[in-house]
């Protein structure tokens, strides 16, 4: 898990975005915690772990930040769980009504933790989650289309979805997936969105990998994607019978393919693409793509390049693409111990996309990417500006898609389900 989640934040110190600008985080030490964000209405909200010189941590940094006026409108600490070294969370989420942010951390000690958006107060917590150590890849989905707080687990190799009262943190449903068995669950094979009740699981046979959709219940929806001869990188479901998968070589060829309603639309790229990014707006994604050194030895394979590409779903098209490298935090070194991705936040703001990523700072870098009516522009600029001591040089380059080639075809429904 700690290979898995190994932290290589190698970015330069540059600020950089057209417009783009930081968001800081006081006391926050990447190598040990990540920012759990979410937004809404203009406010950016960020929940990340706090750390002391021996690398103990028993404090939650909680801010809410306007991305408009750019102003700091709250920042509160919060006694946690005490804990030592690195610490993955699994993510803040705001409930229906905007009123409530939920916070949790699933493996153990454990917590749950609810606050207000008015002030950050604390609402009520919980150190009791109803997981067992035969619970693995355990999810937090944050609040379901009822306002309820979705948790998910596999357990004896079926998937669990518990459901808990926000008012009370009692659990009003705990029940498992009559549907396929899910014998090596990892963040990889499994996407599930809690809103919808459904979820996507990935299965790998002499045909290839291919993707699934069913209910809760475990019935499946009859969406299906096709059989792919490529390594799975990840997916992100985009709504019902939607997906959005990312598939690779582990050197330097990938793709990126949409399932909806029975057809696929390719993306080819020249670099390995998987999922990284957390959007709110379905019609954006992000990923990043890496292209790797072929020794013989795979475990010894080294990173050349890697970029963050903001990905139409629709199409899918890369419209704006930024040097960034893949970040995370792991729990411990055990399997299925729990581990967090750097994942920035993609946030649409009126006019432009906001991309909200973790630094080797106590900072958030915040890029902003114009919108055009209907969507990205095609070709954005970026404006960098790198200090030297206490100058800054600007330049400006032209950011456009990497369609190397795409295709639309049906997808053979005969998949011997």
């Amino acid at each position: 898990m700690r290979r898995l989640f190994s932290l290589l934040l190698l970015t330069s110190s540059t600020c950089w975005g057209q417009g783009g600008f930081t968001i800081a985080l006081e006391n926050a030490n990447s190598a040990l915690a990540l920012p759990s964000m979410t937004a809404r209405d203009g406010v950016v909200y960020a929940a990340y772990r706090s750390f002391n010189l021996l690398r103990f941590s028993d404090q939650l940094q909680v801010i809410a930040y306007d991305v408009n006026a750019h102003k700091q409108l709250h920042h509160v600490t919060i006694p946690v769980p005490k804990v030592h070294g690195e610490r993955a969370a699994e993510g803040l989420f705001l409930s229906e009504d905007g009123k409530m942010l939920a916070y949790s951390e699933t493996y153990n000690p454990t917590l749950l933790l609810l606050l207000s958006t008015k002030d950050l107060s604390e609402i009520r917590r919980s150190t009791v989650l109803p997981f067992t150590p035969e619970d693995l890849w355990r999810q937090f989905g944050g609040f379901d289309s009822h306002d309820r707080l979705a948790f998910a687990s596999v357990k004896s190799d079926r998937l669990r979805f518990i459901r808990i009262n926000p008012t009370d943190l009692d659990p009003v449903s705990d029940a498992s997936m009559s549907g396929p068995e899910v014998l090596e669950p990892f963040s990889l094979s499994i996407v599930w969105s809690p809103s919808a009740k459904l979820t996507w699981i990935s299965s790998v046979s002499m045909r290839g990998d291919l993707w699934q959709e069913y209910g809760e219940g475990g019935h499946a929806t009859g969406q299906v994607s096709g059989y792919r001869r490529e390594i799975s990188n990840g997916a992100v479901a985009l709504g019902e019978g939607k997906l959005l998968a990312f598939y690779g070589n582990m050197i330097a060829k990938g793709s990126v393919v949409r399932y909806s309603d029975h057809k696929e639309e390719e993306l080819k790229l020249t670099c390995v693409p998987s999922s990284y990014g957390i959007s709110n707006d379905p019609q954006y994604a992000g990923a990043i793509c890496a292209t790797m050194t072929d020794l013989a030895e795979p475990a010894q394979n080294r990173t050349v390049t890697s970029d963050f590409l903001l990905l139409r779903t629709k199409g899918p098209t890369v419209v704006w693409r930024h040097k960034m490298d893949f970040v995370g935090v792991a729990n411990g070194n055990e399997p299925h111990s729990g581990g967090q991705k750097g994942n920035p936040l993609i946030y649409r703001a009126g006019s432009k996309l906001l991309i909200m990523a973790p630094t080797r700072r106590p900072e958030l870098a915040v890029y902003e990417v114009p919108l055009e009516e209907g969507g990205v522009t095609a070709t954005t600029h970026r404006r960098t500006c790198m200090a030297t001591g206490s100058n800054a040089h600007f330049s400006s380059y032209d950011l456009g898609g990497d369609l190397l080639s795409k295709r639309v075809a049906p997808v053979n429904g005969s998949h011997g389900q």
